[in-house]
């Protein structure tokens, strides 16, 4: 069954970079799968008239961020068309227009009708993200301010025996399925880990013709993520599986005090499922 990849094309208060689209449609022709975009045009509400005497000539200021979120809009439209276009990728494109509050809502609702929604793990767009990732149901894909060629060959997996591990395991199976070589990663001092599940599953893995290995790592006081990443990026990932829940600090990476800068300074797509 053919997959379904959602592209959200953020315009304000800043744009969605254009290496998003090349990776999108990269990782759509590697999965032989559709690409959806979605434009979201920002709506800006009148402001009242006590307000507005504050401000100068706010009618005109909205007007002016309207028009520059169509612009940004048909341009980011634009350039999916032609790159989807290029590579024989299936695309359709969508708009929303919405009030910059409720874009994150609006998109976590829209991105349950795909497979994997995918994002530029930038700071500003954290809002986004954290709908997505614990609103919609769906897997999502991080990507750092970079581009790859859509082939994930080598996966690790951040495993601690855990449900949420489990699950984004069976989330990320077109991936690990196709994979050349995976990795159960487990960070050894941070919490308990029974190898026994991790094992078995290892097991089945080969039965199934993937070739996989658990790797162990030690936190050694830093923070569960950038050890995670650090790994796989030491291991040659060109992806890295998380569980969107597990213990707190875990959850850190996604939503803890230093959120901004580790979405930021992700080093390699992050696949994360919740």
């Amino acid at each position: 069954m053919q997959r379904h990849i959602f592209l959200p094309l953020l315009t304000y208060p800043d744009p969605t970079l254009e290496f998003m689209i090349a990776n999108a449609v990269s990782l759509a022709r590697h999965m032989n799968a559709s690409l959806t975009t979605s434009v979201v045009e920002i709506v800006i509400p009148h402001v009242s008239a006590a307000l507005g005497s504050l401000i100068l000539d706010p009618v005109k200021l909205a007007q002016e961020a309207e028009a520059l979120s169509r612009q940004r809009g048909a341009f980011l439209v634009q350039k999916a068309i032609d790159e989807a276009k290029a590579a024989s990728v299936e695309i359709r494109t969508r708009k929303m227009r919405v009030g910059e509050p409720f874009v994150p809502g609006m998109l976590a609702e829209a991105a349950r009708a795909y497979d994997l929604v995918l994002l530029e793990a930038a700071g500003l767009h954290r809002a986004v993200v954290e709908a997505v990732l614990f609103e919609s149901g769906r897997p999502l894909m991080l990507y750092p301010r970079q581009s790859f060629n859509g082939r994930m060959d080598s996966v690790a997996v951040a495993w601690d025996g855990s449900a949420s591990a489990v699950s984004a395991v069976h989330d990320a199976e077109p991936f690990i399925e196709y994979a050349s070589k995976v990795y159960l990663v487990c960070v050894t001092d941070e919490k308990a880990v029974d190898d026994e599940t991790g094992n078995h599953l290892v097991e089945n893995m080969h039965r199934s013709g993937v070739k996989a290995e658990i790797i162990h790592a030690r936190a050694d006081g830093q923070p569960v993520g950038d050890v995670l990443q650090a790994k796989a990026f030491e291991l040659r990932a060109d992806l890295l599986v998380m569980g969107g829940f597990g213990h707190s600090r875990l959850r850190e990476f996604v939503l803890g005090g230093a959120t901004k800068s580790v979405l930021t300074n992700v080093l390699l797509p992050v696949f994360l499922s919740h």
